[in-house]
């Protein structure tokens, strides 16, 4: 499995504790419960790679820490907003590091990478917009939904605004690069 696919499971994987976490609140509304599981997957999730001597991604280690510390929370005060309030977290986050200019030029190859960095500056304000978005609607909804509410948000916002927004920016980019004349190898889509 090469290119997106790829990219793709590994972010799944990096975030399976909180998937995990949204599916049970979803099946029982049991927002204590979740939290739970969703701790004690990550860090089962850890351990068995630890054991396995496998790299484990900053993103990995990020959402583990914010479950533990959000979910620690939410056990801790009986007050599921607690745990609800790590996408908001996450989001802000990732806004501020997408605010920084050319951090998607890794992501492009090298034989379009000179004309494609004015768009891709842009995109990269454009992804931080989404980011910051995302985060101010999950706060509202912490303090305005229930958490089945909530969670029937979390997995369906952010994902399809992601797919959305890199399923344009690739055509746009990709539109652009053939009128100016490049040629996009298929291995690097």
């Amino acid at each position: 499995m090469g290119g997106f696919g790829h990219t793709a499971r590994l972010f799944a994987l990096d975030l399976i504790s909180m998937i995990l976490f949204l599916v049970i609140v979803l099946a029982t509304g049991n927002v204590f419960l979740a939290t739970g599981v969703g701790i004690a997957a990550g860090l089962a999730q850890l351990a068995w790679q630890a054991g396995r001597r496998r790299a484990i991604g900053m993103l990995q280690w990020a959402s583990l820490g914010l479950v533990v510390v959000f979910g620690s929370a939410t056990l801790l005060t009986h007050d599921p907003r607690f745990i609800m309030f790590k996408p908001t977290a996450i989001n802000l986050i990732l806004g501020a590091v997408m605010l920084k200019p050319g951090w998607m030029e890794r992501y492009v190859p090298q034989a379009v990478l000179e004309a494609a960095r004015p768009m891709l500056r842009k995109f990269g304000f454009v992804w931080s917009g989404l980011m910051f978005l995302t985060a101010a609607l999950n706060l509202v909804l912490v303090f305005t939904v229930d958490p089945t509410t909530w969670a029937k948000f979390n997995l369906i916002f952010p994902p399809v605004s992601i797919i959305g927004l890199f399923l344009f920016q690739n055509g746009f980019m990709r539109r652009r690069a053939a009128r100016a004349g490049y040629v996009i190898p298929k291995s690097a889509a």
